[in-house]
């Protein structure tokens, strides 16, 4: 696989050329609930994330504390939680889409200027998804399929094919269990037949529209899109690490990866008090320093497919370039290790701003998001 290869008004600025365009910390939350759907009653467990954007503060290094957000956020979900929501949204059926509408409406006036609700992402448990931002309101319908395939550019010589592909090229070909997410308008959703005929299939060989391209998550994706014609956007995981999409709306192409690095560090702001940094980070303040395993998400954005290769990105020099990047804050403690963070806080929001400055020095305009992780349950995101 390796060798497959609120907006914020004012940019927050960094060290160095490059501007965090916009720059928002989630956090996720569970509740469960009733609810009648098609006249029956039942019972759902959800897992909601709320996200907040606005300035970057700099003597905090923080968008919001993660602490005020659980707490603002939890009290609005008591009225969601271990409730019938037929009560709570006052006779409408609450579908996932209406459900979210109504956690917006409660949340937005929250969080008071200069920050910004940014996103309400709401989901069944082992289900669909409705994601709401100051924009728009859409439908995530997930699904899955095993397939086999074979990593081959026509265009392309024998020798050509091999360099770059490996042991992906080989003419027995190998094979995933594909994950798809397809972004479709509200309460839409499509037959899972729309994958259902991939599945068990050698894509290269069975697929008639897929015989005579190189069959690379690209192509598949904008094939299903093919096939789902109300879809927005159609993701598809070849493996939990790698994705590609389809933006059918803007007719371009994205390819994301993931990558760890594990880090230890302790939340100290120079420009605190030793009172004010207790009262700010809390535990993370603690004398010694304390760790996470990071995940990293880092999706580049494409107008086109390369026209040999029929990819979005080589993903071989993605691979390298997050090497470069991330192996300075891999297996080290930050604030004594990584000269950065000296004098930078390393809250989440200053780690995602100084990787997006990184790739983005080296990606340009081409890069579309950065994604953090520090907990399962705490993400920060840069998009352009």
């Amino acid at each position: 696989m390796g060798k497959r290869g609120a907006t914020i008004s004012t940019p927050v600025q960094w060290r160095g050329s490059v501007n965090i365009p916009q720059l928002s910390t989630l956090k996720r939350f569970e509740f469960s609930a009733a609810r009648t759907l098609q006249g029956q009653l039942q019972g759902d467990n959800f897992i909601v994330w709320v996200g907040v954007s606005g300035p970057l503060n700099p003597a905090t290094g923080m968008v919001i504390n993660v602490t005020e957000l659980k707490r603002t956020v939890n009290t609005v979900l008591d009225a969601y939680d271990h409730r019938n929501l037929d009560t709570q949204l006052r006779g409408q059926s609450p579908t996932l889409s209406l459900i979210t509408q109504a956690l917006w409406a409660d949340l937005a006036p929250q969080f008071p200027a200069p920050l910004t609700l940014s996103n309400v992402e709401l989901e069944e448990e082992g289900g669909h998804q409705a994601r709401m931002n100051a924009h728009a309101i859409e439908t995530v319908q997930r699904g899955m399929f095993s397939a086999a395939h074979r990593t081959h550019a026509p265009r392309l010589s024998e020798a050509e094919n091999k360099k770059i592909y490996g042991i992906c090229n080989n003419p027995a070909g190998h094979g995933h269990n594909y994950h798809v997410a397809l972004t479709l308008p509200p309460e839409n959703i499509v037959p899972e037949t729309v994958w259902a005929e991939f599945d068990h299939r050698n894509l290269s060989v069975d697929i008639p529209e897929l015989q005579g391209r190189n069959v690379v998550t690209e192509t598949i994706a904008e094939l299903i899109a093919r096939r789902a014609p109300t879809a927005r956007r159609v993701r598809v995981w070849e493996l939990p690490t790698f994705f590609a999409e389809y933006d059918v709306i803007q007719n371009s192409y994205a390819l994301g990866r993931r990558y760890w690095f594990n880090a230890a560090h302790r939340l100290n702001s120079p420009h605190l008090s030793k009172e004010e940094n207790a009262q700010v980070y809390g535990k993370c303040n603690r004398p010694d320093p304390h760790g996470h395993s990071y995940m990293v998400e880092v999706t580049v954005a494409a107008p086109t497919l390369d026209p040999l290769t029929e990819t979005a990105y080589d993903l071989g020099r993605l691979d390298a370039v997050a090497a470069e990047i991330l192996r300075p804050l891999h297996r080290v403690w930050l604030e004594r290790d990584a000269p950065h963070f000296q004098t930078h806080p390393s809250t989440g929001e200053n780690i995602a701003a100084y990787v997006w400055q990184k790739f983005r020095e080296v990606l340009g305009p081409q890069l579309s998001s950065v994604i953090i992780w520090e907990t399962p349950n705490n993400q920060f995101r840069v998009t352009a």
